[in-house]
Parts: structure tokens; sequence; C-alpha cells
């Protein structure tokens, strides 16, 4: 990535001497706020505004039974695509190999489908559990976890078009999955017959 305005190398000459000036290579942290107006980036702010809606509404009041699971799958999911969110905003996803020859489009892709799977599993058992219990209407946690239940659903949706876009990078820069070579023993030798000793 060269700039013109700023090259890696400089050559200067005054008189007989010959100086050459050598920059090195940037890489690392730097904040990429084309990021955010990206389709991907859009898609993490709405994941977590929304995701931190579903928390916020669960936790307001006491949850209990399957509340927990809702409330696991929410932050886990808000935590580590935040996580993510960063990662992405500093360009750290450029300048980090990844372990196991794994590529950052192939895990943005398999993260978002599983999270996409375990929040509709999540909003499911948020809107079942909504309207149980007899005082929970009364109290008015009927509202807030009926809120709570719709933002999951939203969420779940915005996972899976972040999954849908995700594959298709994925896609366009290859979509190679990654080979892992396992070494193999070597064949025994095995002691040469009579007849074999014969022939040879």
């Amino acid at each position: 990535m060269d700039d013109p305005a700023f090259p890696s190398t400089v050559d200067t000459q005054t008189g007989a001497q010959t100086t050459t000036l050598t920059t090195p290579e940037r890489s690392g942290i730097g904040l990429n706020i084309n990021y955010v107006t990206s389709i991907p980036g859009i898609l993490k702010v709405v994941e977590l505004l929304f995701g931190l809606i579903v928390w916020a509404c669960v936790a307001s009041y006491t949850y209990a039974g399957g509340q927990h699971w809702v409330m696991f799958v929410a932050v886990t999911s808000w935590l580590f695509t935040l996580l993510y969110f960063i990662f992405c905003l500093l360009s750290l996803r450029e300048s980090m190999p990844v372990i196991s020859g794994f590529n950052w489009n192939l895990i943005e892709t398999v993260y978002s489908v599983v999270v996409t799977f375990l929040y509709f599993i999540a909003a499911c058992v948020q809107a079942g559990t909504t309207g149980v219990g007899g005082n929970s209407l009364v109290r008015g946690h009927y509202s807030t976890y009926a809120a709570a239940a719709a933002f999951a659903f939203l969420v779940t949706i915005a996972y899976g078009v972040d999954a849908f876009f995700a594959f298709q990078s994925w896609r366009g820069a290859g979509g190679q999955l990654p080979s892992f070579s396992f070494s193999s023993p070597s064949p025994q030798s095995t002691p040469a017959t009579k007849a074999e000793e014969a022939q040879g």
C-alpha cells in the first residue's frame, strides 16, 4: 500500500554524496473509519445496539428458567461482536495472522451462522416465557419482556444477514477451506520373500 505522498524510500543527492532513507512499512493498528460505513460495519453496529437492548430488557427484572439462556446468548455474543468490531475498526484484522490457516472471512461466516442459530433459539425462549407467570402482567414485566423478544428476533435477522454477507465475502476471496496436512507414517519395509529374492 504505497502512498505517493509518503514513499517508503527517498533518494537525496547533494554534490557528490547520495543518501537513501528508508522508512519501514506501516502495519498494525490504524483507525479504519470506512469500516463503520460499510455493510458489515453497519450490521455490527445494529447487532451491538439491538443485542444491548435485549439483555438490558431481560436483566431489568428478575429472570428465571430459560431466560438464563437468553442472557447467556445475548451477553456472550454481544461481547464477541464488540471485540470483533474493535478488531475491524482498528485494522487489526489485516495485520494479525490467524492460527491454523483459517482466514477472517471464514471465521466471521462460521461465527455469524452459529450466533444466528443460538439467537433464534434464545428469541423463541424469550417469546415463550414473556407471558408466563401470573404476576408478570401485573408488575409490567410483559412489555419489557415482549420488547426483549422482539429485539432478539431483530438481532437474529441482523446476524443472519451478516452471515450471508460474510459468506459472500469468503466466497469472493476464493472460498477455500483450510487444509490440514497429516503426516502418514511411512510404510514399513517388509522382509523380502524368497521368491522376490530369487527374482532380484
